[in-house]
């Protein structure tokens, strides 16, 4: 019986290890962003990755925090849930460059911005984000980007 304890405290202990590892590797690729660089800034928008099955369902509700300056996006949340943002692929410093499509989705039970980027490594990589003024996030990213406005049922 001693022997489940140590093993599921061990896989515990290793399973806060990596997420701690995780947290300060995100902490090293945060930008430094002067506060009137800033174009646009939400603390409370939602989001999640579509990196895999996981990503998708555990993204944040609420606590996505969306930066964008001149030069880049910034994706990321706040503390106490920014331990688990990189856990779930939602840590993200995009410059405006690498985004290669920014598409609005509105209709019944789907609404958001779905953006898709190609990393330094030519690898491609999609968020949805669920952002409260949604508006003025396209409004901010629009001078960079051709923005598609996906109605319901235009497929």
């Amino acid at each position: 019986m001693r022997v489940y304890y140590w093993i599921s405290y061990s896989l515990f202990a290793l399973m806060c290890a990596y997420i701690i590892y995780k947290y300060f590797l995100a902490l090293q690729n945060r930008p430094r962003i002067q506060k009137n660089d800033i174009l646009y800034q939400e603390w409370f928008a939602s989001g999640c990755s579509t990196k895999n099955i996981l990503t998708q369902f555990g993204g944040g509700n609420n606590c996505v925090r969306l930066v964008i300056t001149k030069d880049l996006l910034w994706v990321t949340s706040w503390f106490p849930f920014s331990l688990l943002t990189p856990a779930y692929d939602m840590e993200h410093v995009i410059p405006l460059g690498w985004i290669t499509e920014v598409e609005a989705n509105r209709g019944f039970m789907r609404k958001g911005i779905r953006l898709t980027y190609v990393d330094a490594n030519g690898a491609a990589h999609s968020l949805k984000l669920v952002s409260r003024n949604e508006e003025g996030f396209l409004r901010a990213i629009a001078g960079t980007l051709t923005v598609i406005d996906r109605l319901p049922n235009s497929r």
